[in-house]
């Protein structure tokens, strides 16, 4: 019984087409989840005010919630500051309405990179908005070389990742300027890099993860990766059963 598995995506214009907009998710994610015994759907954040999202949530068994730019500072109640990227507004909304969806239905939710920073938001958490200007001695977290590759490591703590993989340190390579500042309530700090940049987080109940790093970039060629891949399957998988 293979878990159906939605993959949030947003829409953007093609080069030399202004015109036509189109829905848009990394391969990565949707491969991953089908190498490891799910079954994966693209879920589009429809920015119409009258977007079906409940009935899309009650057709899935879990969410990913895909990298992209900066969640709107105002979201977690600050004004923008020098260091922020670029807002996608309507990708904002869209994306809330279908967290508040997915954790009332309480279907497991894996938050990579800007998902787990929307995830936390979403939740009652605040942003770093920039951590080169924010954070004294920080990583480079934005690296300029192979990005499928590992660039720092995280410490964890006890919970998901650690239980996935069997360790306490991993490799992961690093793709944003934002993190999370304050965790939401319901949920626990559960890897860290070595400056002090929160990597992961998880809900008390264990339904939701973020992390901060792109695994799917690495699942190809990393065992750790994709084991976090199978894990949140076997999640998904194991939630589902639970709500029977």
């Amino acid at each position: 019984m293979r878990p159906i598995i939605g993959v949030a995506c947003t829409k953007m214009y093609f080069p030399n087409n202004n015109l036509d907009q189109f829905f848009y998710v990394g391969s990565g994610y949707v491969e991953g989840i089908a190498r490891s015994g799910g079954t994966p759907l693209i879920l589009p954040l429809l920015t119409n005010a009258d977007a079906p999202f409940r009935a899309m949530l009650e057709s899935l068994d879990g969410l990913i919630l895909t990298g992209g730019d900066d969640p709107a500072p105002h979201l977690y109640g600050e004004e923008p500051l020098q260091g922020l990227g670029h807002i996608e507004y309507e990708r904002d909304l869209a994306e809330l309405e279908v967290i508040k969806l997915a954790l009332e239905m309480k279907k497991p939710i894996l938050g990579i990179c800007r998902g787990m920073q929307i995830l936390n938001v979403a939740c009652g958490g605040t942003l770093i908005q920039d951590i080169p200007s924010q954070v004294p001695g920080a990583f480079q977290h934005a690296q300029k070389g192979s990005r499928q590759y590992g660039a720092h490591k995280v410490t964890l703590q006890p919970g998901f990742v650690a239980d996935a993989i069997g360790k306490t340190e991993i490799l992961v390579n690093t793709s944003h300027h934002q993190a999370v500042k304050d965790v939401a309530p319901g949920f626990a700090m559960t890897g860290a890099a070595a400056d002090g940049v929160i990597e992961a987080i998880e809900s008390l109940d264990g339904l939701h993860v973020g992390l901060q790093w792109h695994p799917e970039r690495m699942w190809d060629h990393d065992s750790d990766m994709q084991k976090i891949a199978e894990a949140f399957v076997a999640k998904v998988k194991q939630a589902k059963l639970q709500a029977r």
